[in-house]
């Protein structure tokens, strides 16, 4: 793997729908109650949004986490917030304005909506507005998801997007993380808003089928969240044997949403290992020599390959260290979503993304320059996916 500074990095510009606010005239209220959301420019997004932390502190960023302001359900927000908002929004101004000149003057020229057939997208928003803890921005991050979900497709709606992705009669499967999931505290959030984004895109509920995902979206939305239950038979997967979930048999494709996870013996955990060693009955016979060949293998058996469609990386909260266990020292609110349909080159930007957040507190990175896990080669090599930067369109939104 090449070192960051050699990643193969494209910037896109932004289909129009997403890039609503940034064709407003800039003034104090635009960049009050505007600049947070659906902004094109990384850069500006992560800059507007701790200046906004610093300045408005825990009490207005819950306002905002529960949808209270900036784009909640409801706008009513006390005079005092108001105030303080307004006052912190002009005192900003002098700050973001040399920032919004660098945004008009570099923008990106525009280019193909697509990315050639050999290259494998990955598409990697972060907006650090989007978490404080474990508060998620809940309307944000539906536009967030949006806007991955269309960048990643080139379509220019949430329901053509995911009309590109999947079939209208799929049954799909959503296969979520448990392991650590308590402490990082987003997944009630993700799941809420993956399954509204499907349901308005016009999925049934009886179509989606959610695998350990947090308790209460059968209660909310009537989706099914069964037992996980096995075959009788173990499937050969080529360097080794054992049962696979026999939920499998039952769905027609497959969403794998890991969280983006350092891992004690296989180095990181993310799209891959999701599915790997969470849908066999003896995952823990599969975990020697860095988990290869068996993460690769086990994926590119028929019974989960031929239903892959998509992976969307939870990297609210990142688990930087002493992975695949959370603990709140060794987690960071980076507020990332990441979305591939190829999880090898998603797993190969997530190794980046966390060797990012190792350096930045003083850790070593989890593979060295010109390095990669081996389970990532073993994939590359079987025709599961990309791990080379030459062959990943990396597009940072």
């Amino acid at each position: 793997m090449a070192s960051r500074g050699a990643t193969k990095t494209q910037s896109i510009t932004v289909p129009r729908r997403i890039n609503r606010y940034r064709e407003r005239p800039v003034n104090d209220l635009a960049v009050a109650s505007h600049g947070y959301i659906g902004a094109a420019n990384r850069c500006m997004r992560v800059m507007n949004a701790r200046f906004a932390r610093s300045t408005f502190g825990s009490s207005m960023y819950k306002e905002i986490a529960d949808g209270n302001c900036l784009g909640g359900a409801s706008t009513s927000i006390t005079r005092r917030t108001f105030l303080t908002a307004t006052a912190a929004a002009a005192a900003g101004m002098a700050r973001l304005s040399g920032a919004m000149a660098w945004m008009a003057e570099d923008a990106p020229p525009p280019r193909q909506p697509r990315a050639p057939a050999e290259l494998s997208r990955v598409v990697e928003l972060q907006n650090v507005m989007l978490i404080n803890g474990p508060l998620v921005h809940r309307p944000l991050l539906m536009e967030s998801l949006d806007e991955v979900l269309m960048t990643l497709t080139g379509k220019d709606s949430r329901t053509a997007a995911w009309h590109d992705i999947l079939k209208p009669d799929d049954v799909v499967a959503l296969k979520f993380n448990r392991s650590g999931a308590r402490t990082i505290a987003t997944s009630d959030a993700v799941g809420d808003t993956l399954i509204e984004s499907l349901l308005s895109a016009g999925w049934r509920a009886h179509q989606i089928i959610c695998i350990e995902g947090p308790p209460g979206l059968t209660d909310r939305f009537g989706v099914r969240s069964p037992t996980v239950c096995y075959d009788d038979g173990e499937f050969d997967f080529g360097s080794g044997q054992d049962q696979f979930a026999s939920v499998l048999d039952k769905v027609s494709a497959l969403v794998s949403v890991p969280f983006l996870k350092t891992h004690n013996m296989a180095r990181f955990t993310g799209a891959l290992k999701n599915l790997s060693h969470g849908l066999v009955k003896h995952p823990a016979r599969f975990h020697a020599n860095g988990c290869s060949p068996f993460v690769a293998d086990i994926v590119a058996a028929a019974p989960i390959r031929s239903k892959l469609r998509l992976c969307i990386a939870d990297g609210l909260r990142i688990v930087f260290d002493k992975g695949p266990e959370a603990h709140v020292e060794a987690l960071s609110d980076e507020g990332y979503l990441v979305a591939s349909r190829d999880l090898v080159a998603l797993d190969t930007v997530g190794i980046e993304i966390i060797n990012h957040v190792r350096n930045i507190r003083g850790f070593s990175p989890i593979t060295q320059p010109g390095e990669q896990i081996e389970y990532l080669r073993r994939a590359e090599m079987i025709g599961l996916g990309n791990c080379t930067w030459d062959k990943i369109d990396r597009v940072r939104v």
